[in-house]
């Protein structure tokens, strides 16, 4: 037999050795590019399929989860419901109003953010006929800020409960109370029927300043001269912001009584020393001030509303000035 002859291979020397690398563009788009598009399909899939299931529910549908739905379901359930009477009008109809009414009595021991955004349904859906049952929910919720829990509305409240002592889980009942309280009276401003005044006038004297301020900014919006004494009387409120509020509602229903107070809140310098004001709402604080005292035709404000109208740094005011001294 032939022995076959092995030919040595030879080998280079280790320094004409070179080592091949790859692209750092290519293990970046291996290692981290890839991964983060096939997660970005996969997350846009998933929001596409919610949105489509999102789409075909209705307002019926979040009414009847209302009803029938369990824990936070229900509360998620009337923001949602809120959210589409903004966006169609053609939900504005008296048997859909009756649905959304027999839902907010029926809500009156349930979760209180339940009530709260079935009354700021039934303020955009403006349907007159709600006004006696919100009238009736600023009373209940009266009731239910001093009495005593009924018990959680679901596990996530059983749990954050038991961290809890009872004194403050009668605090945020009556916290939750107060909102709805404030929700009602924004409903009843909405619908704007004057039938409201005498319950939005017994909130005037609410003992939370909260409930009284949006009480007399609703009074003014309500434009009722059977106001005017129970606003005029409101000027001397311990809090400010009621005090502020029943001056431009006065001077919305044509009063001067609050004249003097307006001119302070068309003064910089006083609005700087308000705390608790972001300079967002001391501007728009400012500028209904400035379009109340026009109203009124104030002369005592005319120079300083010719001033603002030339110097004031916020436009916002300015404007609001230009406006004003058209009424002069």
């Amino acid at each position: 037999m032939e022995t076959q002859k092995v030919v040595p291979v030879p080998v280079p020397p280790a320094g004409d050795l070179v080592e091949v690398k790859k692209p750092a563009s290519l293990l970046v788009a291996q290692f981290f590019l890839f991964p983060l598009i096939i997660i970005a399909i996969c997350v846009g899939i998933f929001l596409l399929f919610g949105y489509l299931v999102y789409e075909q529910r209705g307002p019926n549908d979040y009414l009847n989860d209302i009803r029938t739905g369990s824990g936070s379901t229900r509360w998620l359930a009337a923001v949602e419901l809120s959210n589409q009477i903004s966006l169609n009008n053609k939900l504005k109809t008296p048997a859909f109003v009756d649905n959304v009414l027999a839902a907010y009595k029926a809500a009156r021991e349930d979760d209180p953010r339940v009530r709260q955004f079935l009354a700021f349904t039934l303020g955009k859906l403006g349907d007159k006929r709600a006004v006696p049952a919100l009238v009736e929910g600023l009373k209940e919720a009266e009731v239910l800020k001093s009495s005593a829990p009924t018990g959680p509305n679901d596990l996530h409240e059983l749990v954050d409960n038991a961290f809890k002592g009872r004194d403050q889980q009668l605090m945020d009942r009556r916290e939750s109370q107060i909102q709805n309280q404030i929700y009602t009276l924004i409903a009843l401003g909405l619908i704007g029927d004057n039938a409201a005044v005498p319950g939005v006038l017994n909130e005037l004297r609410n003992e939370d300043s909260a409930v009284r301020k949006v009480a007399a900014y609703v009074l003014g919006a309500l434009n009722d001269p059977r106001a005017i004494h129970d606003l005029q009387v409101a000027l001397n409120d311990a809090k400010d912001d009621v005090r502020w509020n029943a001056a431009l509602s006065l001077a919305r229903l044509g009063d001067a009584s609050g004249a003097e107070l307006l001119l302070k809140l068309i003064d910089r310098g006083y609005l700087a020393a308000v705390e608790g004001m972001t300079p967002e709402q001391k501007t728009e604080l400012m500028a209904n001030a400035v379009k109340c005292l026009g109203k009124l035709k104030s002369e005592a404000a005319r120079d300083r509303i010719l001033s603002l109208s030339q110097t004031d740094s916020d436009l916002v005011v300015r404007s609001a000035a230009i406006e004003a001294l058209k009424n002069f």
